[in-house]
């Protein structure tokens, strides 16, 4: 214990980055929550449509988030070092990769509509509502893919307002157009999920401006301009791929498995995505803060290490670890608390609203062993440097166990619907034993920067 830091400086350091993320992805949350509780006024079609549809910006956005996390494993400790040359060629190596991704994005969902719907459900009314959905939101990965970048390569570096500003922007514009669109309030036409679309690609544009405002005309610490995107020597994109691309390929597979696992339930049910996009959502919520930690504990360990000061970030991940099993366990009672208040926001049928309370009870379960993963592996082991033991641990967790099992349940042993949630989530408390084991050795500890 007494390797742990008690300093509450210490502490007030860690806030001042997780609390601004935090209140970032509550924004977001109450995004997506404004969008399922509106649709949920038409039906269950809409729900299941929209959810379905906003896969692959999810996949998106994961594989953008890789793509940034991995930059920031670099940049967190070359900011430490204060090598802000070398921070500009990260930024600028993570924007040409995130804009070319959303490039590749943006044609599959123009070419390939229906062949994506079908991927994720085979209910005909569904996939119709989601086509609806895909035609407009498609329009948002380019602008999204580079806001979405810059803000989380931001982090590395301290720099968390704008990310607020710009989300917050996000969240009024969607909920307020979401109510003139689908609806059809204040002379517009009533366009149902359309509407929902529509207000979530604009609410995406007027992210976008802020965060390009920031970037090329306020932003004073970093000073990032269009001659960086392309200024990384050999050696910096050699280190990237060294350590970044695990990251990505971690992200890029998780995303890939949790949109496949969505497919898998989808085969089985057209009620269990309702369900699930309605347990998603309150997940989220409860997961908001965890993921605020960690974000705050990559970017402490790795500078501690950029500055040269090893054993201060081992006992800021040892510390940050059981902090987090503290934050996993209140987010998990909460969700089991608000799991009936919660499901009657949406306007679904007594059966769905069962179902969606029962499968709420397993998502508490997984709420804690998320938090206590996003913790060691996204924060710890990430700003320690060992990006490759988390691709792997990722990898083999989820493809070789979580989703095997989940598929070999539903579809080959025809089990309820949800045991084979819970299989496809197995992979959890798995990555948490070994992810938290890995996290406590000082080895794991290490300088990456030249």
């Amino acid at each position: 214990m007494n390797k742990l830091i008690w300093d509450k400086h210490f502490y007030k350091s860690v806030l001042f980055i997780a609390l601004p993320i935090a209140l970032q992805n509550l924004i977001v949350f109450g995004v997506s929550l404004t969008d399922t509780v509106m649709l949920g006024q038409l039906g269950k079609a809409q729900i299941s449509g929209a959810a379905q549809a906003n896969q692959p910006i999810f996949l998106l956005q994961m594989v953008v988030f890789g793509i940034a996390s991995g930059g920031a494993v670099l940049c967190s400790q070359y900011y430490g070092k204060n090598d802000l040359k070398a921070v500009r060629q990260i930024i600028g190596t993570v924007l040409s990769f995130a804009v070319a991704v959303a490039v590749i994005f943006f044609a599959a969902a123009r070419l390939f509509p229906y062949q994506i719907m079908r991927i994720y459900v085979n209910d005909q009314a569904v996939i119709e509502e989601g086509m609806k959905y895909l035609d407009i939101i498609s329009w948002s990965y380019i602008f999204f893919g580079i806001s979405f970048g810059l803000v989380c390569i931001y982090r590395s570096v301290t720099i968390v307002k704008v990310s607020v500003a710009a989300s917050l922007c996000a969240f009024f514009v969607n909920v307020f157009l979401n109510w003139v669109f689908i609806f059809g309030n204040l002379g517009a036409p009533r366009m149902e999920i359309r509407g929902a679309a529509l207000a979530s690609l604009i609410a995406r544009i007027a992210e976008f401006m802020i965060v390009f405002t920031y970037t090329f005309f306020i932003e004073k610490k970093i000073k990032f301009r269009f001659k960086d995107i392309l200024s990384a020597d050999k050696l910096m994109l050699k280190d990237y791929a060294k350590y970044a691309l695990p990251v990505c390929a971690n992200e890029s597979s998780w995303a890939l498995a949790t949109s496949a696992q969505s497919a898998v339930l989808g085969q089985i049910s057209s009620d269990i995505i309702a369900a699930n996009s309605i347990a998603s959502v309150l997940m989220q919520l409860m997961t908001i803060m965890g993921f605020g930690i960690a974000n705050a504990t990559s970017v402490i360990v790795g500078t501690r290490i950029g500055e040269d000061k090893m054993d201060e970030a081992k006992r800021t991940g040892k510390t940050l670890m059981l902090l987090g099993i503290v934050i996993g366990l209140i987010s998990a009672l909460l969700v089991f608390i608000l799991r009936k208040p919660f499901v009657s926001f949406y306007n679904i049928d007594s059966a769905s609203k069962s179902l969606t309370e029962s499968l709420i009870a397993i998502v508490a379960v997984v709420t804690f062993f998320s938090t206590c993963a996003t913790v060691s592996i996204v924060g710890v082991l990430r700003g320690a440097g060992d990006t490759k033991f988390c691709m792997a641990l990722e990898l083999i967790c989820l493809w070789g166990v979580a989703l095997p099992l989940g598929m070999f349940a539903g579809w080959v042993l025809k089990l309820p619907v949800l045991i084979v949630y819970a299989l496809l989530k197995i992979d959890e408390p798995i990555k948490t034993v070994i992810a938290y084991r890995r996290g406590f050795r000082d080895k794991t500890y290490k300088n990456v920067t030249r």
